[in-house]
């Protein structure tokens, strides 16, 4: 059985990508980007070792209670708009993005790489939107 994190680690390495390796099933890759200061994808690898990725990023902002429904518009508007990536609105007001995967043994490192890439464009592209949501 292909150990699907360590392919992915693997083939970081090799392109000389920083990461954090952060328990037995999750790696933590962190990007500057042009709108947001940084995006912080987390890759989540299947615990019985399946070829199932799970790709997240918390805490991109927070809205407070009185901008509740103003989060919630801004999410369907993003989901309309981004197919690929999912964002939602946690009990806090914290907004998050999220993407899932099955990915191929022999290409798992690029594959993950260009979903936490698209995650990363997609969030920094929506950031303005949400930021003006929130402060406008």
């Amino acid at each position: 059985m292909a150990n699907y994190k360590q392919l992915f680690m693997s083939f970081m390495d090799t392109n000389g990508i920083k990461y954090q390796e952060l328990d037995n099933n999750a790696v933590r890759v962190g990007y500057n980007a042009d709108n947001a200061k940084s995006v912080t994808v987390f890759v989540i690898f299947d615990e019985n070792g399946k070829n199932l990725v799970a790709f997240r990023c918390w805490d991109i902002a927070k809205f407070k209670d009185d901008k509740w429904v103003d989060g919630l518009t801004v999410c369907n508007a993003l989901n309309r708009k981004y197919r690929w990536v999912k964002f939602c609105l946690n009990d806090e007001g914290g907004l998050s993005a999220e993407e899932d995967a099955v990915v191929d043994e022999a290409s798992c490192g690029e594959e993950c790489m260009q979903m936490v890439q698209r995650m990363v464009s997609i969030v920094d592209e929506a950031y303005p939107t949400v930021m003006k949501t929130i402060w406008g």
